[in-house]
């Protein structure tokens, strides 16, 4: 009998030779994986396991053959709903090639990531399936062999990037693809690519766009009868997208259309298509026929967030029918549904904030929670302000404003911010509401403050955590931030729709990319930088009043809603809210400001006159009523920035605000609380206290005129300050401004500058060229403590609601300067000379900066005569954040330890002399 010990010989080294000699050549192998891929997928990959475990068994190297081999299997066991060990095996696909790559070719580690972000977005694992998505991106977009995975990769980040709510990203990704596709002539990729840029486009309302997106898309597929799923993909969102545009009856008959071919075809996607009939039929009043198509989605879906769609859609029906009792149980449904732990709930109750932060498609969870509170805001109007209700639609708002702000953190696009922004400020204006009907100011306070300027908060917590760096890892991201201005500079450059411009934001992207990768990698790592940029702690109105009893200011903020103005007014003892109707303030603010910005029209009397009646309109709506008493105030203003120091107590004479208020304004009482009252930034060695930059004259190409004066007018000023430095003429170059900017206290522009309301970035011109403030980059201005823009339009740009005006003064407001003292129009030069100048004469004075500001507007006042008089002259110059009196760096401690160190050189010296003076005894004259 053999032994344990000769047995376990055999099995050791003849068995390997045994099967070596039954190995068949690759090429056979080969051969044999073609065939087997020949059968119908779903009966693939029992033969492609055993034909990978024979490959094993042979000791046959890991080669492309081999990777494409446990690729198809991945994709087999993806058809039989087996992602787990699908995953495995592409992940076995992706480490052969990272350890074979002499064997494999770039296109099969593309190839092997974008599968794996496939099988990722089937299981709703949108994060990885997105950092995945990305890797098939990088590797592969400069090798043509991976362009078919690079595109089909675009279009799965696409759609990522659609659900997770951020839409720029889902367009740019889709104008990454389009091209790809064409040029590979694969229609069906292309369609879907131009799908969901449609879609995007759409749900950011560029309804146009979104149309031709959709229309170019069905003139792709039409005629191809293998792809009539994906033409009823078309025509339904066609149908949607023309039902926003409000043509009801052509988007009813695309809708049907669609929903019918797809019910012929046996379409996974049926449900969905219905939910969108029923849309289209509540939004025409149709709701039988909403309810009926709602229905049909609910209960042939399998997928529970097209359930929670449905869901969410039939509460809306019973919620328009005034039905409130049918409508709340249905967003309840649809909350139960999501898979984020919530289970069966009474109606009352509502996810917590460790729920809703994890999921998937916040934008149907958004939508539950948003329309379950507006219905119980109904239901109580309904019933008389029925308290209890008012109760839970509060809550409910509050829940639904903690998700917005996970759903702002996870997007990269500002676009795609914006659009929530603007999405959500209906919710505001309805929380707003409902806590003036419950007399709630202090959550009235929370949902105005939520309202506002958040973006430039978040900005703001970035510069906080980056101070929590240590100086290698603070190193690393500026190089990561420059590689991005550095791409951006280069896309800037391209002409779109050329292949220059692809591939500039190609490597936009990936570049980003590196810098998104950095940031979670901080927040994973360390604990204060993740604490300083997710800080979302809010300012409350007991926080608020300490802040004006120690200022002895108020504080005015309102709030413009589509059906109503919200006024609230806060001093160091009282809060007052008030309601009024938002018709006479909105047509009062436009020929108010227009007026300010033309001085020739404002030199008729009969203009005069109506300005006299909008400035006393305003007054009325936005002051009188909340008898705020005269001294400082501060005002946080909802869109346009308005002068209330040239708003009028008279309706038919100029009485102007400004002889009794000292006004400033801020984006947002937190905003203006982050540093506590009258802290100041430390002064550096070798710090500056002034910096004045005025070119004079500019470079013929940049087009701006002469600003005559502009660096006489610096002298004086300069003259304030113990250590300053003058840019002007031919030395107030671009390169000069970034080289000493960080180094002073007080920056003081006498310059150019372009802004206006499409959205274009703000640009400051110099004697040589122009500059974008994020040129200058985050952290630019580690020592500024007033910057002072004297140049025209500094204060206007693109209105974003919710978000205010997107100025260059905010620009310097998100580089951390805390006081900015801008312009609202084309102001004249002389009189901001003059003003510029009492303003620093009274802040010599030691009086803060508002009053400063306004002691020189009334002294302008008092010394002006005829059109000189108008608010054009004087009003337009506002200060905007921190108002405390300027506080210039002591420079004492220096001094002193000169003065010590020089009495020490001294006494040394003397010390010196008095040893060389006395004479040396020998011991008998001691004795």
């Amino acid at each position: 009998m053999m032994s344990r010990k000769s047995l376990h010989l055999c099995i050791t080294f003849l068995f390997p030779l045994l099967g070596a000699a039954q190995c068949p050549p690759v090429p056979v192998l080969a051969e044999q994986v073609k065939k087997i891929a020949m059968r119908p997928i779903e009966q693939q990959y029992q033969p492609l396991d055993a034909w990978l475990t024979q490959w094993d068994h042979c000791g046959y190297e890991k080669d492309s053959i081999y990777v494409n081999a446990l690729l198809q299997a991945g994709q087999a066991l993806l058809v039989n709903d087996n992602l787990p060990v699908a995953v495995q095996l592409v992940r076995r696909a992706i480490s052969a090639c990272q350890h074979n790559l002499k064997t494999t070719r770039v296109a099969d580690l593309s190839k092997a990531w974008y599968r794996l972000g496939v099988l990722y977005t089937y299981q709703n694992q949108i994060t990885q399936a997105t950092n995945a998505l990305k890797q098939a991106v990088v590797i592969g977009r400069h090798d043509p062999l991976a362009t078919n995975w690079v595109s089909n990769a675009h279009l799965y980040l696409a759609y990522g990037y659609e659900t997770a709510g951020d839409f720029q990203q889902t367009i740019v990704h889709a104008d990454l693809g389009i091209p790809m596709a064409i040029r590979l002539n694969n229609k069906p990729l292309a369609a879907n690519l131009l799908r969901q840029k449609a879609q995007a486009l759409s749900t950011l309302q560029a309804y146009d766009l979104a149309q031709q997106a959709i229309e170019k898309a069905i003139g792709l597929i039409e005629k191809e009868e293998q792809l009539k799923q994906a033409l009823a993909d078309d025509y339904s969102l066609l149908s949607l997208i023309l039902g926003y545009k409000y043509q009801y009856r052509q988007a009813l008959k695309y809708a049907q259309f669609s929903f019918d071919l797809s019910q012929r075809l046996r379409y996974s996607e049926t449900p969905t298509l219905a939910i969108r009939l029923a849309f289209l039929y509540k939004k025409t009043g149709q709701y039988a026929e909403a309810i009926h198509y709602c229905q049909y989605g609910i209960d042939q879906s399998a997928d529970v967030f097209v359930k929670a769609v449905g869901l969410n859609m039939m509460a809306t029906v019973y919620w328009e029918k005034k039905q409130f009792d049918k409508a709340l149980p249905f967003y309840q449904q649809g909350m139960e549904l999501l898979p984020i732990g919530f289970g069966k709930q009474p109606v009352a109750r509502n996810p917590q904030k460790e729920q809703i932060r994890l999921v998937e498609h916040k934008g149907i969870l958004l939508d539950l929670i948003q329309d379950k509170a507006d219905t119980w805001l109904e239901y109580a109007k309904a019933t008389n302000n029925n308290h209890q209700q008012l109760q839970h639609a509060l809550a409910t708002y509050k829940v639904a404003d903690q998700l917005i702000d996970y759903m702002r953190w996870e997007h990269t696009g500002q676009q795609s911010k914006l659009y929530w922004r603007q999405k959500t400020r209906g919710m505001y204006e309805r929380a707003i509401e409902t806590c003036y009907r419950l007399g709630d100011t202090d959550q009235a306070f929370r949902f105005f403050e939520k309202s506002r300027a958040v973006m430039l908060a978040d900005k703001l917590n970035e510069l906080g955590a980056r101070q929590q760096l240590s100086p290698q890892l603070a190193e690393q991201e500026d190089k990561l931030r420059k590689a991005v201005s550095e791409q951006q500079a280069k896309l800037t450059e391209s002409k779109p729709n050329t292949t220059a411009y692809a591939n500039n934001q190609s490597a936009l992207i990936a570049q980003q990319d590196k810098l998104d990768d950095f940031h979670r990698q901080l927040e994973r790592t360390n604990p204060a930088y993740f604490q300083y940029k997710y800080a979302s702690s809010l300012t409350s109105v007991a926080d608020l009043q300490r802040y004006l009893k120690i200022q002895r200011a108020s504080f005015v903020t309102y709030f413009e809603g589509d059906s109503a103005l919200y006024l609230l007014g806060v001093t160091a003892n009282k809060v007052t809210l008030q309601r009024k109707p938002v018709a006479p303030y909105s047509q009062a603010v436009r020929p108010f400001m227009n007026l300010l910005a033309d001085p020739e029209a404002m030199n008729h009397t009969s203009t005069v006159a109506r300005f006299t009646t909008v400035g006393n309109t305003l007054y009325k709506q936005l002051l009188a009523s909340l008898n705020v008493p005269a001294g400082r105030v501060i005002v946080s203003p909802d869109g346009s920035l308005i002068p209330f120091e040239a708003l009028s107590r008279s309706a038919v004479r100029l009485d102007y605000l400004v002889k009794s208020y000292a006004f400033s304004y801020a984006y947002s009482a937190h905003l203006l609380l982050r540093e506590e009252p009258g802290a100041v930034k430390p002064a550096r060695v070798g710090t500056g206290d002034f910096l004045g930059v005025a070119p004079v004259s500019f470079a013929p190409r940049l087009g701006q005129v002469k600003l005559a004066g502009s660096d006489k007018a610096l002298d004086p000023i300069a003259g304030r300050f113990g250590t300053s430095m003058l840019l002007t003429h031919e030395a107030a170059t671009r390169r000069a401004f970034q080289a000493e900017v960080s180094a002073y206290r007080v920056i003081h522009l006498f310059t150019h500058a372009t802004a206006d309301t499409t959205g274009q970035e703000p640009t400051l011109y110099f004697a040589d060229s122009t500059l974008r403030l994020s040129d200058l980059g985050d952290g630019a201005l580690p020592n500024a403590q007033l910057v002072v823009l004297a140049a025209c339009k500094t204060g206007i740009g693109a209105i974003q609601r919710g978000e205010g005006v997107f100025s260059l003064a905010r620009g310097f407001s998100a580089l951390g300067v805390p006081s900015v003292l801008t312009t609202l129009w084309s102001v004249q030069n002389d009189a901001t000379y003059r003003l510029t100048d009492s303003f620093y004469r009274y802040l010599d004075q030691g009086l803060s900066k508002d009053v400063a500001l306004q002691q020189a507007k009334k002294d302008w006042l008092e010394n002006a005569d005829g059109a000189n008089q108008l608010p054009n002259y004087w009003a337009g110059l506002i200060l905007i954040g921190d108002t405390n009196p300027l506080e210039r760096p002591t420079r004492w401690p220096w001094v002193a330890i000169g003065a010590v160190l020089f009495l020490a050189a001294g006494l040394l010296s003397w010390w010196h002399l008095k040893r060389q003076a006395v004479p040396t005894l020998s011991l008998s004259q001691l004795s």
